[in-house]
């Protein structure tokens, strides 16, 4: 099989010819769905390989990368290719080289913006990626430079910047039951964190609240409140300093609300986010 990619024309030959024996979906099945060119199958089969955070498969990594950076089966995304490039050149596995060439190339094409779009080592404030499964084929992940949202075969990715010296805590998943405006459930995110002032010597620390909703494939951010609280301290306060200052509930009326006590005060309904 041959491709045409941004760094030229690979050729790939079918190592994995052996039949599939595991009840579960492969690589070498990621594989065949390329060669076949079922490529959204092979996208479906290769991507919880590649992205599992415990042992992802370079492989596979690879592959996808392929899709990812020719749109086929996925739409075109090339930083998303490129840092699977770059994690699967840096593993042994028979297209080690190929990878960290392609990587290579495209870290120079994507130039300023290599740094946040092309990461090798996904991290979420020092930590692993923060993922949360909202259902069947239904993921959110959040790194320091993205968030990704995967909906059956669709996907979407969002760079973000993080404020600098903030102190995050750790992302909150609150899924309500509505019945208003229709029954559904509802996924909301609610992102934490105190920013320090002055920034390099803090003498007090601002909590800030952000509050998102993952829809399908969509992640949206639509609430916030930048003073939710103010502590005099030297260093970041606790996680205990937040308790209660935010309620996520579904009303009597059925509809999804947040209540704020801290800032600026306030009970408001949730407008509905999806398709009606």
């Amino acid at each position: 099989m041959c491709i045409r990619t941004s760094a030229g024309v690979l050729c790939v030959l079918a190592l994995f010819a052996t039949a599939a024996k595991a009840q579960q979906p492969t690589t070498e099945d990621g594989i065949r769905a390329v060669l076949r060119g079922d490529y959204q199958a092979a996208a479906r089969v290769l991507r919880p390989l590649a992205d599992d955070e415990a042992k992802p498969d370079p492989v596979a990594q690879f592959f996808l990368a392929i899709l990812y950076e020719t749109g086929q089966g996925v739409p075109a995304d090339l930083g998303r290719a490129c840092s699977l490039f770059l994690r699967a050149g840096m593993r042994e596995q028979p297209f080690s080289g190929q990878s960290a060439a392609i990587a290579a190339y495209m870290r120079d094409q994507l130039g300023g913006g290599a740094s946040l779009l092309c990461v090798a080592d996904e991290r979420w404030r020092g930590g692993p990626p923060q993922s949360f499964d909202l259902g069947p084929g239904h993921r959110i992940v959040f790194t320091d430079t993205s968030v990704r949202v995967t909906h059956g075969e669709r996907e979407q990715q969002t760079s973000i910047l993080l404020p600098a010296g903030a102190a995050f805590l750790p992302v909150q998943y609150t899924p309500l039951d509505i019945t208003r405006p229709r029954e559904a459930r509802r996924h909301f995110i609610q992102w934490f964190y105190w920013k320090p002032e002055p920034a390099l010597a803090p003498s007090s620390w601002t909590l800030h609240w952000m509050l998102s909703e993952v829809v399908e494939d969509q992640w949206i951010v639509f609430a916030s409140e930048h003073n939710l609280a103010v502590v005099q301290s030297s260093a970041p306060p606790t996680a205990a300093a937040v308790g209660g200052m935010v309620r996520l509930r579904t009303n009597a009326n059925g509809e999804a609300e947040f209540s704020i006590s801290g800032g600026a005060p306030r009970t408001e309904i949730i407008r509905w986010q999806g398709s009606r």
